[in-house]
């Protein structure tokens, strides 16, 4: 497989940093009320980071938990499984685990794309447990139970709803196909050939707080010490911002997987989400996409979580470049940013024409 960045020119030349993402990021600060904001803007491989507020230029290559940004990889994990064993996406998936009560229609896709009908765990009820005890987390059995108690919300395929749980089956699906541990097998397979270094499991509580600082306002002290990992049924990986930028670069590179497995998850079903137009959000294989976004095609996700809110934005071909941005703010907010990943990727392109004119 090809390990360049498409649409990138083959020599690259350091160049200085003038973009200013100063107002952008100060704007974002007083719209979500958070202390800090971090970037990152990887252009052709060449990485700038930036941050605003309590986040120093010491913390830029500071780690985080990304959240649901992990589905991408665990999307990623299961095209590869399916170079490894033959395209398995439209097979159900009580047909690998057939003592599963979900409906038997359910197939793979359905699952990865977020139109299986399984519910999701995301309920006060749960938020209150978490609140509670961060640091006791219900039994995996009793999260995904809990979380597919409703199931179905309506036939599979006919519909859309973001499911945890289903993400959850997923995890499971790669450690039967694989053989190990879901974990080793996205390290292995994953983070290592796309030279993620800063990138691992969420295993347990930070509780030496190395991590970036982040707040949330239902968790008394420190939440990084009390959070544990055990109420994320999908699974989250801790990484930074360069990080991020690293991996969909890779993804879209061909570095990871095949060019043909990159064409199916970017296959996209409409979501029924608000969006400003002329963007129709759509949701593909552990990929959004926002249809006819005025900045250019894009795919990305986002996560979140106590403490952090997290957004990862990949342009194929922005101004002839492959281009990312991450970015995280140390605070839990209710929805994505994307409005202001908007704003950062539009002052880059002000700039890019103003290097033009020039």
């Amino acid at each position: 497989m090809p390990t360049g960045f498409r649409n990138c020119p083959k020599k690259m030349t350091e160049s200085k940093r003038t973009l200013d993402l100063t107002t952008v990021l100060k704007s974002g600060l007083a719209e979500f009320n958070c202390s800090g904001i971090l970037c990152a803007l990887n252009d052709c491989g060449k990485i700038y980071t930036y941050s605003s507020g309590s986040i120093s230029t010491e913390e830029h290559n500071k780690q985080f938990y990304i959240y649901s940004i992990t589905k991408t990889f665990t999307a990623t994990a299961i095209l590869l499984l399916c170079e490894q064993k033959g395209d398995f996406l439209n097979r159900t998936f009580i047909s690998f685990f057939p003592d599963l009560k979900i409906p038997p229609n359910i197939t793979i896709r359905h699952l990865l794309n977020h139109s299986s009908g399984l519910p999701d765990y995301g309920s006060k009820e749960y938020e209150d447990a978490v609140y509670l005890n961060p640091d006791k987390p219900w039994s995996y059995e009793k999260l995904m139970a809990y979380g597919l108690k409703n199931t179905p919300l309506f036939d599979a395929g006919t519909g859309w709803a973001y499911s945890n749980p289903g993400y959850g089956l997923l995890k499971e699906l790669i450690e039967l196909l694989s053989g190990i541990e879901y974990y080793s097998f996205v390290t292995e397979f994953i983070i290592k050939p796309a030279n993620l270094n800063d990138t691992r499991p969420f295993l347990r509580p930070d509780y030496e707080c190395n991590l970036l600082r982040g707040n949330d306002p239902h968790i008394l002290g420190d939440f990084r010490t009390k959070y544990h990992p055990g109420w994320i049924a999908t699974g989250c990986l801790i990484s930074t911002v360069g990080d991020i930028t690293r991996f969909y670069q890779a993804l879209f590179s061909g570095t990871i997987i095949s060019e043909r497995s990159l064409k199916l998850m970017k296959e996209t079903i409409d979501v029924p989400a608000p969006a400003p137009p002329p963007t129709i959000p759509a949701y593909g294989l552990g990929l959004m996409h926002g249809r006819n976004e005025p900045l250019g095609e894009a795919y990305g996700h986002g996560g979140g979580g106590p403490g952090y809110t997290t957004y990862a934005k990949h342009y194929p071909n922005l101004f002839g470049n492959s281009f990312t941005m991450g970015l995280v703010l140390n605070t839990t907010l209710p929805a994505t940013p994307f409005k202001l990943a908007d704003d950062i990727v539009g002052e880059y392109i002000k700039q890019k024409k103003s290097e033009q004119v020039h």
